[in-house]
């Protein structure tokens, strides 16, 4: 028996575990307590990662569609047939009818993603679709029209206030900059004993906001006029950073002149908040000399996310909450070792994801914009369905389940089905699979080497982990990317990477290899091979601490506070705000995590939930004349389901929380017990101008006893 060190993967979290492994089996699976960053702590859904692996929903062998069953096929027999169809549909329709669509099975995987664009790249296609476009594409946008400051926000771990817009890190372990890590939620309580504010804005009482020094229980969608009002307060009661503004900040008066109409006691009636308690909350961010606001899904999905992270954004900048020359920051591993500055890195040196000009490919459909170099997932089905050049024939679906993540799900198996083929690598069987031609099985993370690359810019410390595989997978199933690799070779493309082409090896120390040509030496700061050589994973002390230093001369590119769209979107909020009916009583439908579950992952987990019911708070379920249990009919502008009813008395009056991605055929869940909340949502229905991001939350529907 061995004892092997490693980290769970189903999340962006990375928590370090430990493994206790004999003959081709994990005899257990515990928190490694001597992890620099988690501490021990895991969630009940890394505890179980194991349980994955054996799932009777697990695929092993290649598959392919004979009538309405599926057949098994040899895996080189298959990819040979895959690669001759992809040929044949290149060849009538132009490389462009080909697509990919990855999920959040593949997302945090240290090489995956990379070689799906080289992928496309070679086979000169831009149609890369993600679930990242279908969650918070609003970050990258706000960040890509707002810029970027080469000397990092102010960190969790050193600020004296924090605000958390929708986001319920204690239940998510959702990462973001400045924000309290996924791997470490017991940092929050660690912060208040030091003296950290917690300010959390959430429709929910959330575990969270429990924690929290003042919680604004916002009406659902109005994190928008909630933020405005707030920027507004901070520049009149003259709380913002004056000297950074006029140095690194444009359009200071027109952010000013736009925030205006938001006065406070308008945006307490609009949000549903107290005036004071708003109030309290800007003097208590104002007053503080360090400290960030960050957000997580719930205003990026919601009905202008687009300006409610630019506020985000613009809140941050104007009250300087950027780290200066001479203060102390820890650096990423995979970047090029340059020195932290006090200044806007220049908009020519953004990356390709941020650079928003590089992002200059438009959708068929609504004339729809390339994010983070891909294009919006809203736009996946109709450009399946709409006729003409350009039209997507066929798609390869990497570790996503599109039926259950995107809206509207009859019109997205409507165009699953309409392919010319669809391909789809995975571990398990979904309701995505189970419309497929071919599908292929894919290794769980503890079944291959992996990296905590994903992580590299939101770890707290200067941190990096590889870990070895610790069991051989079943059958035939093998990394995503070999697939790639594999049928790159039959069809004759050229994946190209930074540092060197890719082969299909996979081997230990061929993946090392393949991360060399990701993350050549010359382009990082520790190679990867050094960080591969440590069991466990390794903190680099010399990373830590790093002095900000001033800007070199030229870099004098300042921060967008009224970039290209923020004018509009303004407008669109205001007409919003103008068009509203006093008379809707409609409650407000908003999406709650679910700790046992990760999307549309980890439903066939041992301990995983046994319905998915929608919440109430205690006195709405009384105002309708129904009990907890009852069967409940809710209906949005776009559709129907019927549900089981549960209360929960940290909701406000008025809001109705159920999770996502459930309903599921493949597990069962094709009952009222599993409330499907796509089925009232449409991919039509957005108010955002570049990614048309749909509107996920804060959906208006009516309750009625079924």
């Amino acid at each position: 028996m061995q004892t092997k060190k490693t980290f769970c993967s189903i999340c962006s979290a990375f928590c370090g575990f430990e493994a206790e492994v004999e003959d081709n089996h994990i005899l257990s699976f515990r928190p490694d307590t001597n992890h620099p960053l988690s501490e021990g702590f895991s969630c009940t859904k890394g505890r179980q990662f194991p349980d994955l692996l054996n799932a009777k929903n697990r695929l092993v062998k290649p598959l392919k569609r004979q009538g309405k069953d599926f057949v098994q096929l040899k895996k080189s027999e298959a990819l040979d047939q895959i690669a001759a169809r992809l040929m044949a549909i290149k060849d009538q329709y132009g490389p462009e009818s080909i697509a990919l669509f990855s999920g959040n099975g593949v997302q945090f995987k240290g090489a995956t993603v990379p070689v799906f664009h080289a992928w496309l790249n070679a086979l000169g296609s831009h149609n890369m679709f993600s679930t990242m476009t279908i969650d918070q594409p609003a970050k990258i946008i706000a960040t890509g029209r707002h810029g970027v400051w080469a000397g990092g926000v102010q960190s969790f771990e050193s600020s004296d206030v924090a605000i958390l817009v929708g986001n319920n890190v204690v239940v998510s372990s959702l990462n973001q900059l400045s924000g309290p890590p996924g791997w470490r939620p017991k940092s929050i309580k660690q912060a208040k004993k030091r003296g950290l504010k917690l300010i959390v804005i959430d429709p929910r009482l959330t575990e969270t906001a429990q924690l929290a020094d003042l919680h604004l229980a916002i009406k659902p969608g109005q994190d928008a006029v909630l933020l405005a009002g707030m920027i507004r307060l901070l520049i009149q009661k003259s709380l913002y950073d004056h000297d950074f503004c006029q140095q690194y900040t444009d359009d200071f008066a027109a952010l000013k002149a736009q925030v205006e109409p938001y006065e406070l006691t308008f945006v307490a009636e609009q949000s549903g908040i107290d005036a004071a308690l708003i109030e309290q909350a800007v003097d208590l961010f104002g007053g503080q000399k360090r400290g960030c606001v960050s957000s997580g899904t719930g205003p990026d999905m919601g009905p202008h996310p687009n300006l409610s992270e630019h506020l985000i954004c613009a809140m941050n900048t104007i009250c300087g909450r950027h780290n200066r020359t001479g203060d102390k920051v820890n650096t990423s591993l995979l970047t090029p070792n340059m020195p932290p500055m006090e200044a806007v890195i220049p908009w020519d040196f953004l990356p390709p994801t941020l650079n928003l000009q590089a992002n200059n490919r438009r959708s068929r459909i609504a004339d729809a914009r390339q994010v983070y170099q891909e294009m919006p997932s809203s736009t996946l089905a109709d450009e399946i369905l709409t006729a003409g050049k350009g039209q997507i024939k066929a798609l390869i679906v990497i570790g996503g389940n599109p039926v259950l993540s995107l809206p509207d799900k009859t019109k997205i198996k409507q165009a699953l089905s309409a392919l010319d083929l669809l391909i789809c690598i995975d571990v398990r069987r979904t309701d995505t699979t189970a419309l497929a031609d071919y599908i292929l099985p894919a290794s769980y993370g503890l079944e291959r080497p992996e990296i905590t690359s994903y992580a590299d810019f939101v770890f707290d410390k200067p941190f990096h982990q590889f870990a070895e595989k610790l069991i051989e997978p079943p059958g035939d199933a093998t990394e995503e990317w070999i697939y790639l690799a594999e049928l790159a070779k039959r069809m004759g493309l050229v994946l190209d990477l930074p540092g060197g082409q890719v082969d299909s090896q996979h081997s230990n120390e061929d993946f090392i290899g393949l991360l060399e040509k990701l993350y050549p030496a010359e382009a990082t700061k520790v190679p990867i091979a050094e960080i591969a050589s440590h069991h466990g994973g390794k903190l680099y002390e010399a990373f830590s601490d790093v002095t900000v230093m001033p800007a070199l001369e030229g870099m004098d590119d300042k921060f967008q506070l009224m970039p290209e769209g923020v004018a509009q979107e303004f407008a669109v909020l205001a007409k919003t705000l103008a068009d509203q009916d006093s008379r809707d009583d409609r409650f407000l439908l908003i999406c709650r995590r679910n700790k046992y579950v990760y999307n549309s992952m980890c439903h066939e987990l041992p301990k995983s939930v046994t319905s998915n019911p929608v919440y109430m708070h205690p006195d709405d379920i009384l105002s309708l004349g129904a009990e907890v249990g009852d069967r409940v009919a809710l209906e949005s502008d776009f559709g129907k389901i019927i549900a089981m009813l549960s209360a929960d008395v940290t909701l406000r009056r008025g809001v109705v929380a159920s999770s996502h991605n459930f309903g599921d055929d493949s597990n069962g869940q094709n009952n009222e017990n599993f409330a499907s909340v796509s089925e009232l949502l449409s991919m039509e229905n957005s108010n955002d101008n570049y990614a048309r991001m749909p509107i996920m939350t804060a959906v208006p529907i009516t309750v009625v006893r079924a």
